[in-house]
Formats: C-alpha cells, sequence, structure tokens
C-alpha cells in the first residue's frame, strides 16, 4: 500500500430533522462528518471513522494551517437559541477530530461556513443573517465579533419572486476571497460584498450590493480569474456572470444551468466549483441529477459541454481531488458518494465508482 497516493477525505451529512426551504421536515441518514481514504492512483474510497456528534454538519472548511476544521451545525433550536451553531475540531497529526468547542451562531440553519484574516464566518439560512467569530491561536472559538442581520420590505417585493422561498431573506454562503467577504441571498435576490480590514472586521465603506432580476435565488460562489465571479442560481435555474474588477460588482450576464430546450423547472442548482487552472467550471444541477460542465472561453463566460448523471439523486455537493484527475459528488437524496475520473485538458467527467454515504451533502480535502 502505497500511502503517499493517498489522502483524507471529510465529508459533512445531515443526522438529525431539519426544517427544509419548502417549509417541510427533512430526517437525514448521515453520520455528521465521516473521514474517508482516497487512493489519488486508483480512484478508490475507503470509509473511516465517523463523528456523529457534530450534527447536521452541513458545511465544513479547514484552517489554513490544517490544524483545525470547522464545521456549521445546521439546526433550527441549538440550546434554546433558536438558531445553530458552529463547532471548532482539532486535527491531529493522523487526521482524527477532537471537538475544541461549539459556540451558537444566533441564527437559524446555518448552511456555509468560511475562514479568512484570522475569523471564521456563517450564512444562516432561515435566520436571514451572517455571524463572524473571531478565533484563539489554537483555532478554537473566541466568540461572536458581529452579525449582520437582513431586513426585508415584504410590500416592496416585486413581480417575479417565489412566494414560497423568498417570503425572508434568506442568507446562503459567506465567502472570503482576497481579502472581500462576498455573501449571498436567496430571499432577497441580493449580493453583497464587505472589505475587511486584515483582522476579520468589516470596513463599511467599502460595502457594495448588487440586486439580480427578481426570482434568481443566488446560492453558492465561485471565483475566476481576472475578477470574474460565478453565482449559481438556485430559483433561476442559472449561473450569473459577475465582472468585480471594479469598484463595484458588475452583472455581465447568464447561462442556464443545463442543456439548450430544457427550462429547469423543478431543478435548484446547488454547488458551483471551478478547477484549480480556473478553465473549467463545475455546477450542480440537484434536480436533473448530473454535474454540469461548462468551459470558461477568454471573455469570462461559461460554455455548457457536459451534464454528466451525478449516479444518485441531489448531487448537493462535490468536490476536486487534490491532483484534479478525480471529482466526488454528494448525491444527498441517494445516500452515496460517486467518483468520477476528470479529463484535465477536457474537464469532462466519467463515473468510476460509488460508494455507501448517508444524506451526504459536502466535502473537502485535507491537503497538507
Amino acid at each position: 500500500m502505497d500511502f503517499l497516493n493517498k489522502v483524507k477525505l471529510y465529508t459533512g451529512s445531515y443526522n438529525s430533522p431539519i426544517l427544509t426551504g419548502d417549509g417541510s421536515i427533512y430526517h437525514g441518514r448521515g453520520e455528521g462528518i465521516r473521514v474517508f481514504l482516497f487512493d489519488e492512483e486508483k480512484g478508490v474510497l475507503e470509509a473511516l471513522e465517523s463523528y456523529p456528534d457534530v450534527e447536521n454538519a452541513s458545511w465544513i472548511t479547514f484552517s489554513p494551517d490544517k490544524k483545525t476544521l470547522y464545521a456549521v451545525n445546521e439546526l433550527d433550536d441549538y440550546e434554546g437559541t433558536k438558531g445553530g451553531a458552529l463547532s471548532s475540531l482539532a486535527v491531529d497529526e493522523e487526521g482524527k477530530l477532537v471537538l475544541r468547542n461549539r459556540l451558537p451562531v444566533m441564527g437559524a440553519a446555518p448552511c456555509h461556513v468560511s475562514y479568512g484574516e484570522g475569523h471564521v464566518f456563517t450564512a444562516n439560512y432561515n435566520g436571514g443573517s451572517l455571524s463572524s467569530f473571531a478565533v484563539n491561536e489554537d483555532g478554537s472559538l473566541k466568540g461572536m465579533d458581529w452579525h449582520i442581520v437582513n431586513k426585508m420590505e415584504k410590500e416592496d417585493r416585486p413581480e417575479g419572486i417565489d412566494r414560497v422561498r423568498q417570503e425572508k431573506p434568506h442568507v446562503h454562503s459567506a465567502s472570503v476571497y482576497e481579502g472581500v467577504l462576498w455573501i449571498t441571498d436567496l430571499g432577497m435576490d441580493e449580493i453583497s460584498s464587505y472589505g475587511l480590514d486584515g483582522k476579520g472586521r468589516t470596513v463599511p465603506i467599502t460595502c457594495c450590493r448588487l440586486e439580480l432580476p427578481a426570482g434568481s435565488g443566488p446560492r453558492s460562489l465561485a471565483f475566476g480569474k481576472e475578477g470574474y465571479v460565478y453565482v449559481s442560481c438556485e430559483l433561476s435555474n442559472q449561473i450569473a456572470i459577475l465582472d468585480a474588477k471594479g469598484e463595484e460588482p458588475e452583472l455581465k450576464g447568464f447561462v442556464s444551468c443545463l442543456p439548450e430546450g430544457e427550462n429547469g423547472k423543478g431543478n435548484f442548482p446547488g454547488g458551483i466549483l471551478l478547477s484549480k487552472d480556473r478553465r473549467h467550471l463545475y455546477v450542480g444541477n440537484r434536480g436533473h441529477n448530473s454535474i454540469g460542465v461548462f468551459r470558461i472561453d477568454q471573455f469570462g463566460m461559461p460554455e455548457g459541454i457536459q451534464w454528466a448523471p451525478s449516479g444518485g439523486k441531489n448531487p448537493r455537493g462535490f468536490q476536486l481531488s487534490p491532483s484534479g484527475r478525480w471529482l466526488i459528488a454528494a448525491n444527498q437524496d441517494s445516500d452515496n458518494l460517486v467518483v468520477f475520473r476528470r479529463d484535465k485538458e477536457t474537464g469532462m467527467l466519467t463515473e468510476h465508482g460509488r460508494y455507501d454515504a448517508g444524506a451526504v451533502v459536502c466535502l473537502a480535502f485535507l491537503i497538507g
């Protein structure tokens, strides 16, 4: 066995009841966090330990030094706070996890977490809010130091919105990129960005807001070359292309997440990911049950070239392996992980293997 070709893969899943966007209660068959060993040569996964006490770990990320894993606990009432929680877990030399501490985020259903400028940021979907946590030197959470709660005037809502999904603010992602915090709000059709001062605090004068067309439902972000930002729009079945080179982001256009001629009703695209060289973009089509593969042209615009069947239902999350030779997709509703071989030149995918994994929704490789 050649351990030089093996890397740890951490997955998050639902294992406690949670209120979904359409108002129903979802009961996942997950294990909280599960660790796998992935063979980069053979494209094979081996299941290792699990951590069920990290409830509803719907998004995970590592600190830059890889010594801490942060996981949101997508709950609606953690310890009576009417919100979810954020967990800090130490990563030992063997890649095993030990809980450092866990704090409430003061917003319901946190669904995304990112690290930047010495802080950890959570997007709280049902709370319509963002929470910022300072961290200690050992990676544990020091405490929440600021909190943004989006507000909506219902009487001013335009025609064309989804009256069920956009009844209030729904902050879906909070991503730090090159010193800027980007926030998407699916409920308000809004993307906002905040400059950070190097200590994780916002610089208010650099705050920008961009409104997308009514009913877009911005969800996830990917950052491309030369200031381009790509946004999966869950409700309109589109990818929004932003040019963020200037002082304020500018909407350049949209492309469909599905092949030409398919209207996308019931598709609800979710995750979005760029290859390391920024030449190919991947989108999870959760209703179509496919991974859309897009080539990025010289003008930064995506062109669809493949819609690979995801090998299951509801491909919620996916990641490229460190070598870029593989893509692993998490199919939440069919309780499986699917490994795809990836052509690094064309970006196209070929299914390679399937593995059982209950209600798995997010993935992160531990890269030393």
